[in-house]
């Protein structure tokens, strides 16, 4: 017997193995079998549905997400601009204040300058009557002579350029 040629009564006994143990498989195994992938397809199903749910979850949640990033951008664009013009109006009304206290600052300069030159120009009047009434007063008591009486004057010119 030659192990590579076979013989027509193996030929067939394999053939009926062969028809019997598929017809016991078809009996016992194929069902459970079948059953057995129908349940393993029916979990890769869930898995998948599962897996596109957690998807679109995802999406919706990074789409939630990125409307409340968009919503406090535009709140905080919305914040600033308000805080800029406050800090603008806010600046106007203290340079208007400035102003204000400056222009009254310089009038009220003007006024003292005002009643200072007015107080020095009394006061150099009165000064020059006091002045007036001494020379009078010495002339009416002593007769002068003329050398005298320019020197008189003189002097009190003297005294009112002092006073300057």
């Amino acid at each position: 017997m030659d192990l590579m040629t076979p013989e027509g009564g193996t030929i067939v006994w394999t053939a009926v193995t062969f028809v019997a143990l598929a017809f016991i498989l078809y009996k016992i195994g194929w069902k459970p079998i079948l059953h057995m992938l129908e349940e393993r397809e029916l979990r890769i199903q869930e898995s998948l549905d599962a897996a596109e749910r957690a998807k679109d979850d995802a999406r919706k949640i990074a789409e939630e997400r990125q409307k409340q990033i968009d919503q406090a951008r535009q709140e905080a664009h919305d914040i600033i601009h308000a805080a800029r013009s406050s800090a603008e109006a806010l600046r106007e009304d203290i340079i208007n204040n400035a102003q204000a206290e400056a222009e009254k600052l310089i009038e009220r300069a003007k006024r003292e300058i005002s009643l200072s030159r007015d107080k020095a120009i009394h006061d150099m009047r009165d000064l020059a009557i006091e002045l007036s009434m001494m020379a009078t007063e010495k002339l009416i008591r002593q007769k002068l002579s003329k050398e005298e009486h320019d020197a008189m004057i003189h002097a009190a010119m003297e005294k009112i350029e002092q006073l300057n």
